[in-house]
């Protein structure tokens, strides 16, 4: 799309169910990097996470969107890329995924879709809760738990076997097949991932990849729509909640090709900026130490919690780079059990998220920003510390104490009454701060 047509558009686009998203602010974040980046200077988003900052930004800027989670950087770079995935490709692609539904991999997981679909259409919650609490076949696999759907489950880690498929094949209905989605759906998603592994061209795959990121974040059968953890499925007298069978009705009888078709053809129609952007996977520190010189202002939004990111979208994460990682272990009673969310056992710790490391992380991130002569906009959500809010890390009198070391202007913008999607059930819900967001404006650096 033309630059002037793209100027008719107001480039707003959710890609994620996202904890803190920023989709509702996109305006007041807009209208303060506008206000102190010249005409033509580029921008830099520093946690550029689900991409809908960089995409609006990318409206009037040139953008770098950094990111240490790979599922970001797919998501830029079909967000901010140029591509031409035409309507006849997305048919075709479509075509040999309905030419392939009946693979080795969905014939194995057969019995199970099967005991879960009768599960759902004759409300046996007892086995809509087993399923959820003991639905892994690798976690059957290697800790062999008694349950209403083992036998089953004995029967399915057989066919795999005898049909030669390893543990590398069919990652997402091997561990999260009925945990995190139905184990039809999952089975789907390995089927996709693996049809645009094979067929899509290098050039375009990010557009295929996000769709089905947006699907699965869409689809997923938890509270919240995030990964940091399935269902719990009982109260604690022992009682199974209702709300078993009323998001597995709700999520896990989703078609995942309608979906994942509605998606495809979202990302392939998005109209563009007419400025050239780029996607960087990589730490904050070694983005801002290569970031081109016409970048002017950076754009920072970090945790500020103890709730690491990367355990809400690890799924995510392993879809995007089509792996199979270890999952991580915990130790109960001694003995090593995979954990209840089954995370990869690599996934990214952030400093900021840690007390004692996130002073270090400020510092050198306001340092490495105003020794390259920039602007920083630092995006911050208040809380209220007389109520039961998630205490930050950091507070923002000690960010504006840090800030003016380095920079001679530095002023808190206020974006009004606003609350956050916090992804958690109503019943947990912790109290936000009604003034839920401000930006500290940090300019005139001291080189």
């Amino acid at each position: 799309m033309r630059a002037d047509a793209a100027d008719n558009q107001n480039f707003v686009f959710r890609t994620l169910n996202y904890l803190g998203s920023k989709l509702r602010l996109l305006d007041f974040i807009e209208e303060h990097v506008e206000r102190i980046t010249a005409n033509g200077r580029g921008v830099c988003d520093l946690f550029a996470g689900s991409g809908c900052v960089s995409y609006k930004l990318s409206k009037r800027f040139p953008v770098t969107a950094c990111d240490i989670q790979h599922y970001s950087k797919v998501i830029c770079d079909a967000l901010l890329q140029r591509h031409s995935v035409s309507e006849n490709d997305i048919c075709r692609f479509l075509d040999a995924l309905s030419n392939n539904k009946s693979t080795i991999l969905e014939n194995a997981f057969s019995p199970l879709m099967q005991i879960e679909a009768e599960a759902m259409e004759n409300r046996k919650v007892d086995v809509l809760a087993d399923i959820v609490d003991h639905g892994s076949i690798e976690v059957f696999r290697r800790e062999r738990q008694v349950s209403l759907i083992s036998h089953l489950q004995e029967k399915v880690c057989a066919d795999l076997e005898s049909a030669g498929i390893g543990e590398g094949v069919g990652f997402i209905s091997r561990n999260y097949g009925g945990v995190y989605f139905s184990y039809r759906q999952a089975v789907w998603i390995d089927n996709i991932l693996s049809t645009i592994l094979r067929v899509v061209p290098r050039s375009e795959k990010s557009v295929y990849l996000a769709a089905l990121l947006s699907t699965a974040s869409d689809m997923v059968d938890t509270v919240g729509k995030h990964f940091a953890q399935p269902i719990k499925t009982r109260d604690p007298s022992g009682r199974i909640k209702p709300l078993v069978y009323n998001k597995a009705i709700r999520d896990k009888t989703i078609d995942v090709f309608s979906l994942y078709a509605e998606w495809l053809r979202k990302y392939a129609s998005l109209p563009r900026g007419g400025h050239s952007n780029m996607s960087i996977q990589g730490g904050y520190m070694d983005c801002l130490r290569t970031l081109e010189d016409n970048v002017q202002t950076v754009y920072a939004d970090p945790p500020y919690t103890r709730d690491h990111y990367s355990r809400f979208y690890h799924v995510l994460e392993t879809i995007a780079r089509g792996d199979a990682p270890a999952i991580a272990t915990v130790k109960i009673h001694g003995e090593s059990h995979f954990s209840n969310g089954l995370y990869r056992r690599d996934r990214h710790q952030s400093p900021f998220c840690i007390r004692s490391k996130a002073p270090s992380a400020f510092n050198d991130m306001f340092s490495a920003v105003s020794s390259s002569g920039r602007n920083l906009l630092l995006s911050y959500s208040p809380y209220d510390e007389t109520k039961k809010t998630h205490p930050r890390v950091v507070a923002m009198k000690q960010l504006v104490s840090w800030a003016k070391r380095y920079f001679k202007n530095v002023e808190v913008a206020s974006a009004g009454r606003f609350s956050h999607n916090k992804l958690n059930s109503s019943g947990h819900l912790l109290e936000s701060s009604k003034e839920a967001e401000v930006l500290l404006i940090c300019t005139g650096a001291f080189k």
